[in-house]
């Protein structure tokens, strides 16, 4: 039987108006570091952009009916702000109450190096940062990867999640599933699994852990976000995704949502543009 889910990354609301604000050196500066920006040359506040587009995002949702709707980090661009939460959650509540929604928490939601405190914050407001379910046959796991990209403040809380992904995808191995999906935040890597470190991905050792991890047992795909622009690696037979955002694009790809079908044949998938 075929399972359809709807990916999404950074929604980030905030994000627009902070690009705003930058100064048009600033904006060059960014741009060097190989992000492409586009430039809005009149300062505002608000995230009217954002709401436009995740508006979309769901009524599009509520069309395709997928069996769930997963978001993959970067919900506001400030963790504190309690005006783009509300935004995001009263957005999200306009999906059909039949389509569960998965959240999965980015560094803009507990922080580039988490603390105990975002954390708790975190789980507070969106429910457990790493956790599993079963549809049909397949087997999903959600992991949060800021934690994989720094521990350094939360050591115990990665010594946790990697047990926790080691426990996860025996159990789908041993029950014999046709896929197993993982989504977290960061991309694993950009290019090649062996890559220097760098912002957008996880340092190479905890890296090294997770695809051990994937690669043993056998794993369909791993759906990220992150990079704020489409990107697609295929290694040792698992399928790297990181898909664009719902919010403010970092590339020539526009905002937009992925369609992903599962079937005992395999996976498919698509990138629908919102602009």
């Amino acid at each position: 039987m075929s399972i359809r889910f709807i990916q999404m990354a950074d929604p980030q609301f905030g994000m627009f108006a902070s690009i705003s604000k930058l100064t048009e050196e600033e904006a060059i500066a960014r741009s060097r570091e190989g992000l492409t920006l586009r430039y809005v040359e009149q300062e505002f506040d608000g995230f009217e952009p954002e709401t436009k587009l995740f508006t979309k995002a769901i009524q599009h949702a509520n069309e395709y009916k997928p069996d769930f709707v997963v978001i993959c980090g970067d919900m506001v661009h400030e963790g504190d702000s309690e005006d783009q939460r509300k935004e995001v959650f009263r957005i999200a509540s306009q999906l059909n109450k039949d389509i569960p929604i998965y959240w999965v928490a980015g560094n803009h939601d507990v922080g580039n190096t988490p603390t105990s405190e975002t954390l708790t914050t975190y789980r507070k407001l969106f429910g457990d940062d790493n956790y599993s379910f079963q549809m049909e046959n397949n087997y999903f796991i959600a992991i949060n990867s800021s934690v994989c990209s720094d521990p350094s403040l939360v050591p115990g809380e990665w010594d946790e999640l990697i047990g926790f992904l080691e426990i996860e995808l025996e159990k789908a191995s041993n029950m014999n599933a046709t896929h197993k999906i993982v989504f977290l935040h960061h991309p694993l890597f950009l290019e090649t699994s062996d890559e220097p470190d760098n912002y957008f991905v996880i340092p190479f050792q905890r890296r090294q852990e997770i695809i051990s991890l994937l690669d043993q047992n056998k794993a369909t795909a791993v759906f990220s976000g992150h990079l704020h622009r489409n990107n697609y690696r295929n290694i040792a037979g698992i399928q790297y995704v990181s898909t664009g955002p719902v919010g403010y694009p970092l590339s020539e790809d526009p905002s937009g949502i992925r369609i992903v079908d599962l079937d005992p044949a395999g996976l498919r998938h698509h990138y629908l543009s919102l602009e």
